[in-house]
C-alpha cells in the first residue's frame, strides 16, 4: 500500500492510499473529512479537536449526500443511519422530532458532533424550500452541531 501525505495552502492536510485521496483535514480550522471509510472502518469517522483548554475530543462527522436522496425518507434514514440505533429508534423522522431531538436531548440526538450535507439544490426541491429552510436553521442553531453545507443559505 502506498502511502503519501500532502500540506496544501499551509492548511489543508491531504492523506492519499494508491494515489486515492481518502482523508483531508482542514488544520486550523479543526475538523477533517474521511474520503473512503473503507479504508478506516465504520468506527473511524470522526473528527478530532482540540478545546479551549487543550483538551482533545472526538466528535463524530455525520455526511448526508442530498444528491442521492429522492424522498424525504431517504434523508431521514441517511440521518438515522448515522446517529446511532439507540438513538434512531423512536426518532419521528420529521422537523418536529429534529427539534425534539437537538433541543431537547430526545429520539434522534446526534450527540456532540459535525454534520455535513451536500446537494443542497435537490434537497431543497425534495423538502421545499420552506421546510429545507427550517431544516438548515435547526442545525445552524443547535449547540451539539456544527453544521458543513455545500453552499451559502440566504
Amino acid at each position: 500500500m502506498d502511502l503519501r501525505k500532502e500540506i496544501k495552502h499551509d492548511n489543508e492536510l491531504y492523506l492519499y492510499s494508491n494515489g486515492k485521496l481518502i482523508y483531508k483535514r482542514w488544520i486550523n480550522q479543526g475538523y477533517s473529512k474521511v474520503f473512503d471509510k473503507m479504508a478506516y472502518g465504520k468506527d473511524t469517522f470522526v473528527s478530532i479537536i482540540e478545546d479551549d483548554e487543550g483538551n482533545i475530543k472526538h466528535r463524530r462527522k455525520i455526511f448526508i449526500n442530498g444528491e442521492v436522496c429522492d424522498s424525504t425518507e431517504e434523508f431521514w434514514n441517511k440521518y438515522t443511519n448515522q446517529i446511532g440505533s439507540d438513538a434512531a429508534k423512536n426518532f419521528g423522522r420529521n422537523l418536529d422530532a429534529l427539534n425534539d431531538a437537538l433541543y431537547a436531548e430526545g429520539p434522534g440526538y446526534p450527540e456532540n458532533c459535525i454534520i455535513e450535507i451536500i446537494g443542497c439544490q435537490k434537497l431543497e426541491n425534495v423538502f421545499g424550500k420552506d421546510k429545507f429552510d427550517i431544516l438548515i436553521e435547526l442545525f445552524q442553531k443547535a449547540n451539539c452541531v456544527e453544521l458543513i453545507v455545500d453552499r451559502e443559505r440566504k
